[in-house]
């Protein structure tokens, strides 16, 4: 089988013998693609490497029949952006989480145009945390993890803004035996309400979202660290002391 001018983006690469590289890619009508980049880190007769970009959109080329296919072309579809601070980190974690929890070929034409126009606000620099939350949820959503935010699991009714629910993966969310504010894992019924309805500014349901996100993400992740995560905490520490 062959493809080409796939659009796509890098997730994730590895050094593969002397001159190539592993690389999984993701792209807009074939989910998740690993390949085998054969000499992508030797130059060519012009001395110059052939690159592929993260966060960059390219036209890619591959080959083959089996789980790992042969990329034979990646061509950039305009310059390469390079990310700094926030958004590097931001890109790491974005790319992490994709390459982490997506199943090869698992296609997401909608994902994959969310993905794309959060690609684009990263690489302008613009670090927009509510425009993660809602990549992030519309993932889990296309992953057929969504989250039901409006009612209660246990009973079908709507939630009550001034009570505190829990959320139990799988199952969804149920009225907290401790009503206190402060309680582990107690989310409020009013910011429940308003991140279902998309208004994560609204008090502090920006805060929340970003909880609850979280912790539904590490249930998925089942036990995998994600990198990113731990080298943005260092990069704050590193700053912090300065």
């Amino acid at each position: 089988m062959r493809i080409e001018a796939e659009p796509g983006y890098l997730l994730h690469s590895t050094p593969y013998r002397d001159t190539s590289l592993l690389v999984d890619l993701y792209t807009a009508n074939h989910g998740r693609v690993r390949c085998v980049a054969k000499g992508f880190r030797k130059p060519n007769k012009q001395g110059i490497n052939r690159s592929i970009f993260p966060y960059t959109e390219h036209q890619f080329s591959w080959q083959g029949r089996g789980e790992l296919k042969t990329l034979t072309r990646a061509d950039v579809s305009q310059a390469p952006v390079f990310l700094n601070g926030e958004c590097l980190f931001t890109g790491l974690y974005v790319n992490e989480l994709f390459y982490r929890l997506f199943q090869e070929q698992d296609v997401h034409p909608y994902l994959y145009q969310q993905y794309r126009q959060y690609m684009s606000i990263l690489c302008k620099g613009l670090p927009d945390e509510v425009s993660l939350r809602r990549l992030e949820l519309t993932l889990l959503e296309e992953l057929g993890y969504g989250l039901v935010l409006d009612c209660d699991a246990q009973t079908g009714q709507p939630l009550m803004v001034d009570k505190y629910y829990q959320y139990i993966p799988e199952q969804g969310l149920m009225l907290a035996i401790n009503q206190r504010d402060a309680a582990p894992g107690n989310y409020s019924g009013e910011d429940l309400l308003n991140i279902a309805r998309g208004e994560f500014t609204q008090g502090s349901a920006q805060k929340t979202a970003k909880k609850l996100v979280r912790s539904v993400i590490n249930f998925y992740l089942d036990g995998k660290q994600l990198h990113s995560r731990e080298l943005y905490r260092q990069y704050l520490m590193s700053h912090s002391s300065l």
